[in-house]
Parts: structure tokens; C-alpha cells; sequence
């Protein structure tokens, strides 16, 4: 078990302590969760569900929370447990996603009854592949002065990038395939594009080497047009609905 881990069961303690009966659920998802917890790349990633969401109720736990962010972590996704019911039509990837790569630190299993429509999964995975493909090229324009910022872009954006493949996969059939190197791999086969760029950043990411790419490097422009095609690959299923 990792210090990430630990850390998260430290602050499922506390918000066990904290909220009482009103806490219903703290799950870790994510990287961490998969074993593939990178420090200072990778984010630590914990859902907490509540009985009761007033403010009153959220406030009791704003020491926590500005601690667990000070720390440098995303602060807690925090919902009611009604409200993360009835959310996946509107959020089927990121229920998906933690669903695939979750484990439960405290309460209640937050899967149990929760059923994801395929139909709402290509509509988010569609709408959510080509705004990130957007933000993506507006920051390889303002970056593509710097590599030292350009090489920051490509690997962090790397992540939003690989939970949105899995989104694909899941699509096209493939749900069972979640290792990182696997997860390029096979989208790259199924959209049609190459695959070695984004391998390349993936091991860069994972080793911590310095990484400053001239802006037409084929790595930076095979990342992107890789993107692009797997935009224009979801937006085909479209038709098949």
C-alpha cells in the first residue's frame, strides 16, 4: 500500500469522524486506485457522499477540505447520495471511470443499483473528446513558444485524454481494458491513428524525464493529430445509433 493510499484512509477517518451518520460513502478512484499513482503528476482522487448536502452540513468538513487541498490534492468530489443516482445520464464516463478503478474506504458500495446507458456514454464521450480537443490546441498555440510549457501541456493533459479512451473503449466493447499502454494501444487500433506518440509521452510521464518538444516535433503533432482522429471516430458511432 502506498502513502497515497494511506493518506486517503487517513482522510476517510476524519470525515467518518466528522459527519457521523451523514457520511454515507468515501471511495478513492483513479490512478491511486489502479496502482498507477504517479507523485506529482497524478491527482488524488476521493468521492464522498453525504446524507444531507446543506450548507450548513458541508461546512462542518471546510478544515478538512483545506487541508487535503493544501496538501496539493484535488479537493473532495463531494455529493448527495440521491443526487449521485440519479447522475449517471448526465455523467456516465466519470461514473464509469470510477466505477472500473474505485475502492471503498468507508460506508457503503456507491454502485449498487447504478446502471449506465450506452447511448448517454457516447453523447458525453463525444461532447467531452472534442472540447478537450479544443482546450488542447488553444494551449499548443499559446505554448508552442515555450517547450519547457508546451512539454507541461502534453504530459498533463495525457491523463484527461486516457480516461476518455477508456470512455471509447467502452463504447466499441473493450470495458475490460485499463492499463494506460493498453487502453493507447487499442483506441489507437479501433480510431485508426498512431499510437507511439502518446506511448512516448506515457513513458516520459512515468519516468519524470525532462521533457521540452520543439512545437513540430512528431510527438507533440502525432499527439494531436491522434486526438483529432479519435474525435472524428466517436462522432461516426453517432451515426450507428
Amino acid at each position: 500500500m502506498g502513502r497515497e493510499t494511506v493518506r486517503a484512509e487517513e482522510l476517510a477517518g476524519d470525515l467518518a469522524r466528522t459527519y457521523g451518520d451523514t457520511l454515507a460513502s468515501v471511495v478513492l478512484y483513479g490512478s491511486a486506485a489502479r496502482g498507477e499513482y504517479t507523485e506529482g503528476m497524478s491527482d488524488l482522487n476521493v468521492l464522498v457522499l453525504l446524507r444531507d448536502v446543506a450548507p450548513a452540513t458541508l461546512r462542518r468538513g471546510t478544515e478538512l477540505a483545506r487541508s487535503w487541498v493544501g496538501e496539493g490534492n484535488p479537493p473532495p468530489l463531494v455529493m448527495g447520495v440521491e443526487e449521485w443516482r440519479r447522475s449517471a445520464d448526465v455523467f456516465p464516463i466519470e461514473l464509469s471511470d470510477i466505477r472500473d478503478a474505485h475502492r471503498t474506504l468507508h460506508g457503503e458500495d456507491p454502485f449498487s443499483g447504478i446502471e449506465i446507458d450506452p447511448m448517454d456514454l457516447r453523447h458525453q464521450c463525444e461532447h467531452e473528446l472534442k472540447g478537450k480537443y479544443i482546450q488542447l490546441r488553444e494551449r499548443y498555440l499559446f505554448s508552442s513558444g515555450s517547450p519547457e510549457e508546451l512539454g507541461t501541456v502534453v504530459k498533463k493533459s495525457l491523463s484527461t485524454f486516457l480516461v476518455l479512451f477508456r470512455a471509447v473503449l467502452r463504447l466499441t466493447g473493450d470495458d475490460g481494458v485499463r492499463e494506460p499502454e493498453a487502453v493507447i494501444r487499442r483506441t489507437a487500433e479501433r480510431a485508426g491513428f498512431d499510437g507511439s506518440p502518446l506511448l512516448e509521452i506515457l513513458r516520459v510521464r512515468r519516468d519524470g524525464a525532462d521533457f521540452r518538444p520543439a512545437p513540430d516535433s512528431p510527438v507533440v503533432t502525432g499527439y494531436l493529430e491522434a486526438v483529432g482522429r479519435a474525435v472524428e471516430f466517436v462522432d461516426g458511432l453517432g451515426n450507428r445509433e
